[in-house]
């Protein structure tokens, strides 16, 4: 049973490939599915995912006789890319998953914000974040870089989402 469990988390590993498709119907609805509705609906253009790989690690001794120059400038970017600004949530779980698209230097990490309240005590090199159990109503998310010292490096423009409850169908 472990061994098959292994194997199922393995195969969620692998890189997936798939085409998206984005189209307006008659009444002027956004649809967004892995088939085109009819012919001529092209794919949609995604950016790419983010992925994270460690720097190689430098020996003590090596650290030691080069030490790091903080006036040489650092090219960082960050981005919320999930979700969108103005954007209404109806999360039976009253959460909000949040992805950036950031750009860390070695000894860098990420810090996310709800409602301008920092949410994760230490860095982290994810670029994604559950908010959990958050209340209705309009909330401000926001990311930022920190360098290792947790020096701002740079912070993401927010984004204003607003929590609704799930739509109950009848």
């Amino acid at each position: 049973m472990r061994a098959l469990i292994a194997f199922a988390l393995l195969l969620n590993l692998l890189p997936a490939h798939a085409e998206v498709y984005r189209w307006t119907d008659d009444k002027g609805v956004v649809h967004y599915g892995d088939k085109p509705p009819k012919e001529g609906v092209k794919p949609v253009e995604l950016p790419p995912l983010q992925t994270y790989s460690p720097s190689a690690t430098t020996a003590p001794a090596a650290a030691a006789r080069e030490p790091a120059n903080p006036a040489l400038p650092t090219k960082s970017s960050l981005r919320i890319v999930s979700p969108v600004n103005d954007d209404t949530l109806r999360d039976a779980a009253q959460s909000i998953s949040m992805t950036v698209d950031a750009a860390l230097q070695p000894g860098q990490g990420l810090l996310f914000f709800l409602d301008g309240v920092q949410q994760n005590k230490v860095a982290t090199p994810s670029s994604a974040w559950l908010f959990e159990n958050v209340e209705r109503g309009e909330h401000q998310l926001g990311a930022a870089i920190v360098a290792a010292d947790g020096r701002e490096i740079v912070r993401a423009a927010p984004v204003t989402v607003h929590m609704k409850p799930p739509v109950r169908l009848r």
